[in-house]
């Protein structure tokens, strides 16, 4: 996409991993859809729940909002380093990179019980790529997605034209950008993955302001970090987050909580029609308020 026009897609393999999980009891899916859609997903659910196990080990207790993380969203991130036909890992050791360099995440939730987990994912993932029910269930989803894509276009437009914005003001480092949707994963779920210069939102649910926000922590991040010695000054006291946010309380924890909170208040202003074109201003700001 090019800033201009953005539209809605699926993603097999993302899709793949959500319908494994909702045989594994993942039941995030019927969180504020509508009746139709829920139990037409519930029909979809295998009464043999012995399905797909490698899946069963998604649900960890790390985040008490939204227990799936980070493992689901590590999961996503996989697929993009995956082989589906093959059942292997295109690059294992560049998604290892990527893993261990991700700063919204604990060495707790990434340590050797996952290493020895997330191997197996390829050929999992071609498990459920290949059998009759996930194959019933994206020919479902297609047409879900579709229908979403007409309903949603003015919404998107609008999406299109703050990215158009994020690339002129405030350099995001990206070219390109993509909304994958998905009507299992839990509506209040949205997760971003950066591979070759297009930045990928994965969602359950279209919304406008979970796509910005997670458009915006692009932004914000480096921002943020060539501050760091200033933002490690501020009081985080009132910040009003959930506490999994602060990793294990050191400073990369801080920084994220900060991280978190900037781009929640970018948000509001985006919305409000009242987006800052300087972004350091806008630190400035936020960092005294704060101190």
């Amino acid at each position: 996409m090019d800033g201009e026009t953005c539209s809605l897609s699926g993603c097999p393999a993302i899709s793949a991993i959500y319908f494994a999980l909702l045989q594994n009891g993942y039941d995030f899916y019927a969180i504020e859809r509508d009746p139709l859609t829920v139990n037409r997903l519930g029909s979809f659910i295998s009464p043999d729940r012995r399905a797909y196990p490698f899946f069963s080990e998604v649900r960890q207790n790390t985040c008490e909002a939204y227990p799936y993380w980070p493992r689901a969203a590590l999961l996503e991130t996989a697929a993009f380093y995956t082989d589906s036909a093959r059942g292997c890992f295109a690059d294992f050791d560049a998604y290892q990179r990527r893993v261990l360099s991700a700063e919204n995440i604990s060495d707790a939730e990434r340590n050797a019980a996952f290493w020895d987990w997330i191997p197996q994912f390829p050929a999992a993932l071609k498990e459920v790529l290949q059998s009759g029910g996930f194959r019933r269930y994206l020919e479902w989803e297609t047409a879900w997605t579709a229908g979403q894509n007409r309903s949603c276009q003015a919404d998107l437009n609008r999406i299109a034209d703050v990215f158009a914005f994020c690339k002129e003001k405030w350099n995001v480092p990206f070219q390109r950008f993509q909304i994958v949707l998905n009507p299992i994963k839990c509506v209040y779920s949205a997760d971003y993955h950066l591979q070759n210069e297009t930045f990928i939102v994965c969602s359950g649910a279209f919304r406008e302001e979970p796509v910005i926000h997670e458009l915006l922590h692009h932004a914000v991040h480096p921002a943020a970090a060539r501050r760091k010695d200033e933002v490690l000054r501020c009081s985080f006291g009132d910040l009003e987050l959930d506490a999994s946010y602060y990793l294990d309380g050191g400073e990369a924890g801080k920084m994220n909580a900060f991280e978190e909170y900037l781009v929640r208040r970018l948000t509001d202003k985006v919305f409000s029609g009242d987006a800052p074109e300087h972004l350091d201003a806008f630190l400035d700001h936020e960092i005294l308020h704060l101190q």
